[in-house]
């Protein structure tokens, strides 16, 4: 402590404690933080890609070819990761479609894939390609070599006329020894179609149960199929 001129002692002011330096944490970095972190993360090409093979689905829900072929390419890759946990999740999720009905359209386009290959030099006159998923459908419970044999088959029987799926699964069954159905008699007929329309009174009592926000055009176009397929209808 020290005197001034005038004989007063001055007193040093005690120093201000160091400030604490606040560095604001980066804006990017805490969104990072917020993001699926891991296995979930997509490269910049994988994004494109599922991009990609969501565009082909949104445009062929309506057909099975195009849904198929990209919903197995998204799971072999896994690009539902950045989206869900399991590919099946993923499926329901952001396209309405429960995991049989995702799997159905994938070996459907597998196996319509195999004739389409198979069959385009084929020597008989005839070589229709499946239209819709319900007729492959049987088809899935074969080898490949018997799909082809099964399908030209089908092709002989039902020459001029409208393939369905009942005449494609008769000649799946014939071919792995199946015991064919007893002939239909109009008892067991009302019988049957009483039964559909249970069936059918089910899907849509189920639907209207829904929340509106489950009802996507894909959840409503798989319903959409189930109906047809009960019903032997084409798409």
């Amino acid at each position: 402590m020290s005197k001034s001129k005038n004989g007063k002692k001055n007193e040093k002011a005690p120093s201000a404690a160091p400030a604490v330096e606040q560095k604001q944490q980066p804006q990017a970095d805490v969104q990072k933080q917020a993001e699926p972190q891991g296995d979930a993360a997509l490269s910049v090409a994988e994004e494109l890609k599922l991009e990609q093979y969501e565009n082909a689905i949104r445009q062929g829900l309506g057909g099975f070819m195009l849904a198929g072929k990209a919903l197995k390419a998204i799971q072999d890759e896994t690009l539902y990761r950045a989206k869900s946990d399991t590919f099946e999740n993923y499926c329901r999720k952001q396209w309405g479609l429960s995991d049989k009905y995702a799997y159905r359209l994938i070996e459907a386009y597998t196996v319509a894939t195999h004739l389409q290959s198979e069959l385009k030099n084929s020597p008989i006159g005839e070589t229709r390609l499946p239209i819709n998923e319900s007729q492959v459908r049987p088809l899935g419970a074969l080898e490949p070599k018997q799909q082809i044999k099964a399908w030209q088959q089908v092709l002989k029987n039902c020459e001029g006329k409208p393939i369905t799926a009942d005449e494609v699964q008769a000649v799946v069954d014939k071919m792995r020894g199946n015991t064919p159905k007893p002939p239909t008699t109009p008892g067991t007929a009302l019988k049957n179609a009483n039964t559909k329309l249970v069936k059918i009174g089910k899907l849509v009592t189920e639907a209207l149960e829904e929340d509106e926000s489950d009802l996507t055009v894909p959840r409503l176009k798989e319903i959409l199929e189930k109906i047809q397929a009960l019903i032997g209808a084409k798409k």
